[in-house]
């Protein structure tokens, strides 16, 4: 019987790893002129990513953007985000690799830079470069669809605010008695047990005090409120609730999307988030000093829910040990509450929650227009969420 060499074996078997690869994912990625809805890769390390056969990472900011709202049943409305990006044969073959690597080992942190370094190699750096940062060149464009942010997230359904109906024609959305088009707000998740924590009479807007001044998704920033960390202004939710657990509270998630500085915070928070689900080796279960270091760095970039929400700071030590405050760099830590709470205290079973939150005027340029999307779960089980438009 004839042997292979070790080193032939090998081969042959990373050989037939990629065609069964590259098999597997031939029709994964939607092509040139498609419109695709709540299609994601494998929900594993960052999460299900979004816009599969876009060039740039998940759906970059190259994609051009649109909301609209479906009708749902007699009263309430679906939200539809939807996203036309540019896409090319060689994008969709790297998110195709990508995808089945991590459906076969979702633990592995070799996926991307191979599927990266295939991409280059076939493709040349140029193409591959400007790919990485959304942009062509392009062979074409696809439409991706989206009810909800994840694969097994709940959907939500949205209702028209007191005074205004609902259109179920093709631009969606509510209309008051004027004519004046508003904002959808928030109503159930349908498919959401009757067991859990439930909420009713949702209002989002600006403050006025302890209260909601007037139902708007839109918050005009004016940076006239004071808060930690300078001017700001405050805006927030509130609503009536019951069946709540008072031991337990309500856990609120934020991501941003806008603002010119996303694209480096968004790698930095990327980059913590896979460094925080990356153990040691097995044959080094300790891991070397610097492993350990980037494992702690992912750690604490992973606990911020939005990367302009991210306090980090470095500075050198004197030659006893101790920090140089002058000589530190990076973002000044606040003392006070976060932008937008994470975790939310339940008073009582039942009753009304106020939740207050701020933007900092200084991380705002005129123009800019911020979009902060905010999800809240109790016990582990959906309970709402608001987008506010921040301009």
């Amino acid at each position: 019987m004839n042997r292979l060499h070790p080193f032939a074996l090998a081969m042959g078997l990373v050989i037939a790893a990629v065609l069964m690869l590259n098999s597997a994912a031939a029709t994964a990625s939607a092509g040139p002129g498609e419109t695709v809805r709540n299609v994601f890769g494998p929900d594993v390390g960052l999460g299900a990513n979004q816009c599969r056969g876009a060039c740039g990472g998940g759906c970059p900011d190259s994609c051009s953007r649109e909301v609209s709202y479906e009708c749902l049943g007699d009263a309430q409305l679906r939200r539809v985000e939807a996203l036309t990006c540019g896409t090319n044969k060689g994008c969709r073959e790297h998110d195709d690799c990508l995808d089945s690597c991590l459906a076969n080992s979702p633990d592995s942190p070799d996926c991307q830079p191979q599927c990266d370094a295939t991409v280059i190699k076939t493709y040349g750096v140029e193409s591959g470069a400007s790919w990485l940062m959304g942009g062509g060149p392009y062979d074409g464009q696809t439409t991706f669809e989206y009810t909800r942010q994840k694969p097994a997230a709940a959907e939500a359904a949205y209702r028209c605010p007191t005074g205004a109906e609902r259109q179920c024609g093709e631009s969606g959305g509510c209309v008051t008695a004027n004519g004046t088009r508003v904002d959808p707000i928030f109503d159930t998740y349908p498919a959401a047990g009757t067991n859990g924590m439930q909420i009713s009479r949702l209002r989002t807007g600006p403050l006025c005090g302890g209260a909601i001044c007037e139902q708007s998704a839109t918050i005009r920033m004016t940076g006239t409120d004071n808060c930690p960390g300078g001017g700001c202004t405050r805006f927030g939710m509130e609503f009536d609730y019951l069946n709540a657990d008072p031991t337990a509270p309500l856990e609120c998630a934020t991501s941003t999307r806008g603002g010119e500085d996303d694209f480096v915070g968004d790698l930095i928070k990327l980059g913590g988030d896979a460094l925080s689900t990356r153990s040691t080796s097995s044959d080094n279960p300790d891991g070397d000093g610097m492993g350990q270091l980037l494992g702690m760095f992912g750690k604490v970039i992973a606990s911020a829910d939005s990367p302009e929400d991210i306090q980090i700071s470095m500075t050198p030590l004197d030659e006893n040990g101790n920090p140089i405050e002058s000589q530190r760099v990076g973002s000044t830590a606040t003392n006070g509450p976060a932008p937008i709470p994470s975790s939310v205290a339940i008073p009582a079973k039942s009753g009304h929650l106020f939740v207050p939150m701020y933007q900092l005027a200084a991380n705002m340029e005129p123009g800019m227009v911020k979009e902060r999307r905010v999800t809240c779960t109790h016990k582990g089980q959906p309970v709402l969420e608001t987008v506010f438009v921040l301009q």
